[in-house]
């Protein structure tokens, strides 16, 4: 009879509270992705008392045992069943631990930072400048001004702040990109496509309709430049306005970039990421679009967060959010030129954000918000770094400071 009673009691499922599950989830990945740089620094001592002993271990040997505890109770139980494999893959991250501030920026160059309060250029020494309560904001080709958008102006401005000249245009200001040579600026102004010159003038309308994505310009001239209208991505002269070229662009296509010396575009969406070879033309003028090659993103429920193609090959850095009933995962990988498979270089629980090229290719700068870091990953040798309160830094007297987003790094 007891035997029967046990095995009945055994069989009994547990009521658990409504969202426990959910609960303990976001405490476990909170207390790993957003822990406090400060309690890592390496070398930190606890403070002692006048006997020599350190006051220290007892607080934290009780929130340890909390800790297990908690772990224990939400992975013993049914509803933690399905926890244990994110818990694994969060304790298996290989993110380098945080330093407290920038202090310089590794590789050298310079970054342009978007924030709440408008753009900022960090110097190598990880000093940084405000420029001005502008919207958005992008690197001329050797760094000597920024192409800044605002409501419906148009602005170069000098990286100490000091604006260059502005224009009006007839509808609001988007995606400004400068071309290789300095001497034209491209940008969107409501879906027109526009160009205008390096010091301001001659602005004029180069195509009518145009997608919601920023135009990319050839490497190697001023000539090409290539943009996404009425479902395709188009390659015209930007002196003539003739087209080029053109073929069907990917479907809810996002990011458009020209790189790897010119001999590819990047077209990125949220689910989908692809490289199309372009190709010179002996007799006929200007380039041609070639071959698709399609970047595999395994796995279900998953979101292209950050793409980026290197500037001298054909390399795609690419971060992944898979989301999960249990949690979120990030990889950042690495498509490496003609390899059917893709390379890990990290994987962190929560979302990741964009990512970008040093210049000289030796290095990825990845946006961690969830963990208020930034990321600086080799991609051959090397040792990975991550600084901390990266909010801070770009929200100075601020009470809710909003993270900033990395608009580029320059220069060779």
């Amino acid at each position: 009879m007891r035997d029967e009673l046990n095995r009945a009691l055994r069989d009994v499922p547990i009521a658990e509270p409504p969202g426990s599950e959910e609960r303990g989830r976001r405490i476990v990945e909170a207390a790993f992705a957003e822990r406090k740089s400060g309690s890592e620094l390496r070398g930190a001592m606890p403070p002692r008392s006048s006997e020599g002993r350190s006051r220290r271990p007892l607080p934290r040997l009780a929130l340890a045992l909390g800790i297990a505890t908690l772990l224990a109770a939400l992975l013993l139980s049914p509803a933690g069943a399905a926890v244990r494999d994110w818990v694994g893959e969060a304790v298996e991250s290989s993110a380098p631990k945080p330093e407290p501030e920038l202090a310089r920026i590794p590789g050298g160059g310079r970054l342009l930072v978007q924030s709440a309060a408008g753009p900022w250029v960090v110097q190598p020494d990880g000093s940084r400048r405000l420029l001005g309560d502008y919207e958005e904001a992008s690197w001329s080709p050797r760094g000597l001004f920024v192409a800044a958008a605002e409501g419906r102006t148009l602005s170069a401005v000098e990286p100490g702040g000091t604006p260059h000249w502005s224009l009006t245009a007839a509808a609001r200001v988007s995606d400004p990109r400068w071309a290789p040579s300095g001497e034209r600026i491209a940008y969107r102004s409501a879906e027109e496509l526009r160009i205008v010159a390096g010091d301001g003038t001659g602005d004029r309308l180069l195509a009518r309709s145009t997608a919601p994505v920023a135009p990319a310009w050839a490497p190697w001239g001023d000539a090409g430049l290539a943009y996404v209208g009425g479902g395709k991505l188009r390659i015209v002269n930007s002196e003539t306005g003739d087209e080029l070229t053109a073929a069907p662009a990917l479907a809810d296509v996002s990011r458009l970039e020209w790189g790897a010396n010119g001999s590819a575009i990047l077209e990125a969406s949220p689910r989908a990421l692809r490289l199309r070879e372009v190709r010179a033309q002996k007799v006929a003028p200007g380039p041609a679009l070639g071959p698709v090659r399609t970047l595999p993103l395994t796995g279900g429920g998953i979101s292209l967060t950050g793409a980026a193609l290197a500037p001298d090959r054909q390399a795609v850095a690419a971060v992944v959010t898979h989301w999960r009933d249990h949690g979120t995962r990030s990889d950042v990988l690495l498509f490496a030129p003609g390899a059917a498979k893709s390379r890990s270089l990290l994987t962190v629980p929560g979302s990741l954000g964009e990512v970008a090229w040093s210049p000289d290719g030796r290095r990825l700068l990845v946006a961690w918000r969830g963990a208020d870091q930034w990321l600086f990953l080799p991609v051959g040798r090397g040792k990975p770094r991550a600084v901390a309160n990266i909010s801070t830094a770009f929200s100075p007297g601020e009470r809710a400071a909003s993270f900033p987003r990395v608009e580029g790094w320059c220069c060779r």
